[in-house]
């Protein structure tokens, strides 16, 4: 049976994830809790989880797979959306990878469209489905049993962003990889089935109608001003100043014009970079910090909510005049039926009020 199904109403991709239903939920109704006497990420527990894929050491070196001295591991998802790539590699490291620009598959990224016809898409009728493997990773970001990124150490800080950089690295170079979406969802109420800090990078071997729209639009702006899409909204909202959270030496963290969300933030980087993989090691601690000090003033605003922080970034094949971000969100509100039926997002606080309340003194 297919586990990638295309929707030609909505013009999207559906994964049909069947094993995530015997995945641990910690987060279940009250009357339905059960305790769990051992936490698979804490350290001592490394044999509840497959065997990682990476290890990494306080200072951001490579360790062997049994060493039990690490800072921040990478392991399989025993319950991933996608069925697994079947080779495995073991700790791949940063040094030999190719620009995120160049894609290194052999056949052009497929933007949200069906399938080429086959004899399994028949057997659905107006559905077209296809079966293509991709790849999930989860990044344990601390040995230690903590819930929120603000509890991290300044090692496992940096550390976590460095193993996230060289991961998706990674990912660019397996050939039926099209984009990788890396996200952290802290506390229930944001989508974590276990409380242990952990972030979740999935590669996708289709590229999404909303990222292929979403692409042509940059593309389309690019064309029509030479800048960026977001650093024309960038460099607006500074003109502004209204949604202007905080500067740095290398980026803006603004409240968006049209926030879908309450407190939500955009982490934009000042210059045109299109691939957070090719990111200085530098400015990628200063937005590994950043993102720890933004975490810790939502969670002290709003008495620690369930939050998403989020890499957006073009597939690997466009990056070139697109440009990545950081997203961090509080989950706050529901979508009701009002949104799921429109699309139309109904927020209750002002990106400008949330601006004012986020800023430092």
């Amino acid at each position: 049976m297919s586990d990638l199904r295309f929707d030609p109403i909505s013009n999207l991709w559906v994964a049909i994830a069947r094993n995530r239903q015997e995945r641990p939920m910690e987060f279940i109704p009250l009357e339905q809790t059960r305790q769990q006497l051992i936490c698979p990420f804490c350290k001592g527990n490394e044999d509840e989880t497959p065997a990682p894929f990476a290890v990494y050491a306080s200072s951001g070196e490579l360790l062997s797979a049994e060493d039990s001295g690490w800072t921040v591991r990478v392991i399989p998802n025993k319950y991933p959306s996608f069925r697994s790539i079947s080779s495995e590699p073991v700790f791949p490291t940063s040094e030999g990878h190719s620009s995120c620009v160049n894609h290194p598959s052999n056949h052009s990224p497929q933007p949200c469209t069906a399938p080429e016809p086959s004899h399994q898409a028949s057997e659905f009728g107006p559905f077209d489905a296809a079966c293509l493997p991709g790849r999930q990773e989860l990044i344990v970001n601390s040995p230690r049993h903590i819930t929120s990124i603000s509890e991290l150490t300044d090692s496992e800080t940096v550390v976590s962003f460095q193993a996230f950089q060289e991961r998706l690295r990674f990912h660019q170079t397996l050939g039926n990889i099209e984009h990788s979406m890396l996200f952290m969802n802290c506390r229930s109420s944001a989508g974590a089935s276990l409380s242990h800090i952990h972030t979740q990078l999935i590669g996708s071997p289709i590229i999404s109608g909303y990222l292929d729209e979403r692409h042509q639009r940059a593309q389309q702006h690019f064309q029509k001003t030479g800048r960026t899409l977001l650093q024309s909204i960038a460099e607006w909202e500074l003109h502004e100043g209204k949604r202007i959270v905080q500067e740095t030496e290398n980026f803006y963290v603004i409240c968006p014009f049209a926030s879908r969300f309450a407190f939500q933030i955009w982490i934009v980087p000042k210059h045109h970079h299109h691939c957070f993989g090719d990111c200085p090691s530098d400015m990628r601690d200063q937005l590994a910090f950043l993102c720890r000090g933004l975490v810790d003033r939502l969670e002290n605003l709003l008495d620690e909510p369930g939050y998403n922080l989020l890499l957006h970034h073009a597939p690997y094949a466009r990056q070139e005049n697109d440009h990545w971000y950081f997203e961090l969100f509080p989950r706050l509100t529901r979508a009701a039926g009002f949104e799921w039926g429109t699309e139309i997002w109904v927020n209750p606080v002002s990106p400008e009020s949330a601006a004012k309340r986020f800023r430092v003194e």
